[in-house]
């Protein structure tokens, strides 16, 4: 039985990959810095072993978890860093670069890391998204010490719907959401979905070492997604733009850093640019994907501020 581990395993990208491998059979090691919290027992109880780890440890610490494993997925994460004195970049590219090494040291055939593509390099140097160049620096590591890798690259969750939808002053039996694309388009994707992804290149893995797959299963500007939320909640949802300046003023800490990414997107993701991404491939290693609606429908209470969490 393969043998994959998997880090951020009580995170939305990590516990999905759990539960998807689980349920082809395969043996998870799932790492979590607690492994007593609820989260951690609850994989347990569905067949993983669960072992603590951190990203923040050495490649020596962290190899023993590496040890005999035939794939290793990994992802990081810029916001847990954001407090940080010294900044988030330098402990967000020191957690890629030890999962790297510790796979390189044990000799992992198969690793996957989670990333981001270059905006500065898709926007001709306009803007360099720090969550986004943080992980371009990963994967340059990865290249830099030989370690042949399998790149999947997420966007937006639909997941995130739950957080930017609200209701009307002017009627508050109606959503809106509001949001810098003007009418771009945006990628979007079921995180729940991102662990069938993962287990359909680990079907046949040879073939995706060294490449990278961008998990996309919606691209539709965001008046055809509200139109869509319309239909699927039975409330009128109403898209309302704002412009990337009126987006950067709010005052949570990740503000400016989520300006820079959508004023990223609306130059990423239009029609020069979408040819640089394959969204197809993801949708023939896992076809049973969410569509936008589908997954509004599963979790309409939830949306419409019934129901609170999944």
């Amino acid at each position: 039985m393969p043998t994959v581990l998997v880090f951020g395993a009580t995170g939305r990208q990590g516990g999905s990959v759990v539960e998807h491998l689980l349920g082809k059979g395969w043996k998870v090691r799932a790492v979590t810095r607690n492994p007593s919290s609820e989260a951690a027992q609850s994989l347990v109880r569905k067949g993983a072993e669960v072992f603590q780890g951190d990203l923040l440890q050495s490649p020596e610490t962290l190899l023993p978890l590496f040890r005999n494993t035939d794939a290793a997925f990994g992802v990081t994460d810029f916001r847990t860093f954001l407090n940080d004195p010294e900044g988030p970049e330098r402990k967000e590219i020191l957690c890629g670069k030890n999962f790297a090494d510790a796979a390189k040291l044990a000799q992992v055939p198969y690793p996957i890391f989670s990333s981001l593509p270059s905006t500065k390099k898709l926007t001709n140097d306009k803007f360099a998204t720090r969550h986004f160049e943080t992980k371009v620096a990963i994967e340059e590591h990865l290249r830099d010490i030989g370690l042949p890798t399998i790149i999947i690259r997420l966007y937006a969750y639909f997941e995130n719907l739950r957080f930017w939808l609200h209701p009307r002053k002017e009627n508050p039996e109606q959503l809106e959401f509001s949001l810098p694309m003007g009418s771009s388009r945006m990628f979007m994707t079921c995180v729940e979905d991102v662990g069938g992804v993962v287990a359909g290149v680990l079907e046949q893995p040879a073939e995706y070492i060294n490449t990278t797959i961008d998990v996309v299963h919606s691209s539709m500007n965001l008046y055809q997604v509200a139109e869509v939320l319309s239909k699927s909640l039975d409330k009128k949802v109403y898209y309302i733009p704002q412009t990337i300046e009126q987006f950067r003023s709010q005052t949570f800490p990740f503000a400016n850093d989520l300006a820079d990414m959508f004023a990223s997107y609306q130059m990423m993701f239009d029609d020069e640019h979408i040819k640089e991404f394959d969204i197809e491939t993801c949708r023939k290693l896992y076809p049973k994907y969410h569509t936008l609606e589908q997954w509004a429908k599963k979790y309409k209470q939830v949306l419409i501020g019934r129901e609170e969490g999944e």
